[in-house]
């Protein structure tokens, strides 16, 4: 007795239709293939990217509230702002936040400057129509309680403490360089801690929580679900009458912080720069400060084993001193700069060495504008892939008014700059030397004198 196996025939199915969400589409260079733009009735504007195939997506609601807009008792809101995004709102509790969020495998950030306040969720695409709401809680619909006030006020007063000096320079020499809503700092003072209240927080967000100084941004997600959540923000469809914004006056200020003898010291020049609603000077500007050195070429894994990016970063005498230039824009305005990093042995040669390249900023040739434009480009492009920076920067620029679809844009606009032009820009800043501010965080009495460095 025997068995006889049959060979079956291997079978093959083709199919010759084309269907549309089989197609391959080709990616594209840089950033999202595609970016859609449209504004609400009362004013929101809404930005959505959608590149193709990606698993995470980010959504940003972003308001025009930073810490220029504090007033009387409200100095230091935004701060509280900050810790307070993870607070109870109208619909859900802290706990359910951070507990759904987790199990959905999202996260929201919250993060406010001077000119604005974003709040973006990061979540895998799939899951955004449920945690998006949670979004909508914490950006439009917090509570703000003043239990909840009081237990983060003992974090607020840490957070103080753990500033890096770094930051706590580029935020004192901002506050040196305006007069006016922009010398408010991002970091509520020690003595206004404890008088933060329930109602001064309610009062600022009801006053600069509104339509028309509101954009929502995405990328990666549909843009009907995205309109969806914008129009969930203000159900009212006529636009709130325009705010009224003090100006901010230049001025010539001095600011420091003393950690005493003896210590590493962080010094900033800044002048008045140029604001984001001037697209093509803004540009210049970050070329300048490319051409000049904004870090360092990393070779190593250690902060000693790295190429400083000249002109700026080779004036440096010894391997403990780091120079670079900044650029720091608001809507309408911006400042300039030089920060430098050094020991207390050190600190009056680089403040020196700094404040003499500032003031000859115009001495820049096309060689280093070339060299500029490379690291401008590459600046640019190196975080497309992340979708939280792409979502917040188009937010960004629909509040700005601007319209930059990719980094391949925003190359061809600086590829656009003629050395010329950029030389110019840089000969108006250096002659703005009267109006230079400076910072100094560390070793006061090491550093000279801001009237000292302009003789000199």
């Amino acid at each position: 007795m025997f068995t006889m196996n049959r060979a079956y025939p291997f079978l093959r199915s083709f199919s010759t239709s084309c269907v549309h969400r089989t197609k391959c589409w080709p990616r594209p260079d840089y950033g999202p293939m595609e970016v859609q733009r449209s504004k609400l009735m009362n004013g929101i504007r809404v930005a959505c990217a959608s590149p193709m195939g990606a698993p995470i997506a980010a959504c940003t609601i972003m308001f025009q509230a930073g810490s220029r807009f504090e007033c009387d008792d409200q100095i230091g809101v935004t701060h509280f702002l900050r810790a307070c995004s993870a607070a109870s709102g109208s619909g859900y509790t802290a706990y359910s936040k951070t507990r759904v969020l987790q199990q959905f495998g999202a996260y929201i950030t919250c993060s406010s400057d001077r000119q604005s306040i974003a709040y973006t969720l990061r979540c895998p695409v799939s899951v955004f129509c449920t945690v998006k709401y949670y979004l909508l809680d914490i950006a439009a619909r917090c509570s703000y309680n003043q239990w909840e006030i009081d237990d983060r006020k003992p974090m607020i007063k840490t957070d103080l403490q753990r500033i890096h000096p770094e930051q706590l320079c580029m935020d004192l020499v901002q506050k040196a360089c305006w007069g006016g809503p922009l010398n408010n700092s991002i970091f509520c003072e020690e003595e206004r801690i404890d008088g933060m209240s329930e109602s001064s927080l309610n009062a600022f967000t009801k006053e600069n929580f509104t339509t028309d100084e509101c954009t929502v941004s995405s990328v990666g997600l549909p843009f009907e679900e995205v309109i969806m959540l914008a129009e969930k923000i203000e159900y009212k469809r006529e636009p709130p009458p325009p705010r009224r914004v003090p100006p901010s006056i230049a001025r010539h200020g001095f600011e420091f912080y003393d950690y005493g003898p003896n210590s590493d010291t962080w010094i900033a020049f800044a002048v008045p720069g140029c604001g984001t609603t001037d697209l093509p000077c803004l540009m210049t500007h970050s070329l300048i400060a490319a051409s000049c050195g904004t870090g360092n070429v990393q070779m190593g894994q250690h902060s000693q084993d790295r190429t400083p990016q000249g002109p700026l970063g080779l004036m440096a005498r010894d391997i403990f001193t780091d120079l670079k230039a900044f650029n720091v824009s608001y809507y309408d305005t911006g400042i300039f700069g030089i920060l430098v990093r050094t020991r207390s042995a050190t600190a009056c040669e680089a403040a020196v060495i700094a404040s003499n390249f500032l003031q000859s900023l115009g001495s820049l040739d096309c060689c280093h504008i070339q060299v500029g434009k490379q690291r401008l480009k590459t600046e640019l492009a190196i975080h497309d892939d992340d979708c939280v920076r792409v979502s917040e920067g188009l937010a960004l620029q629909s509040a700005s008014n601007q319209q930059i679809d990719s980094a391949s844009t925003s190359m061809c606009m600086v590829d656009l700059i003629t050395p010329d032009e950029a030389i110019c820009v840089a000969k108006t800043l250096a002659c703005k030397r009267d109006l230079m501010a400076m910072a100094v965080v560390g070793d006061v009495q090491a550093v000279p004198h801001d009237r000292e460095l302009l003789k000199a």
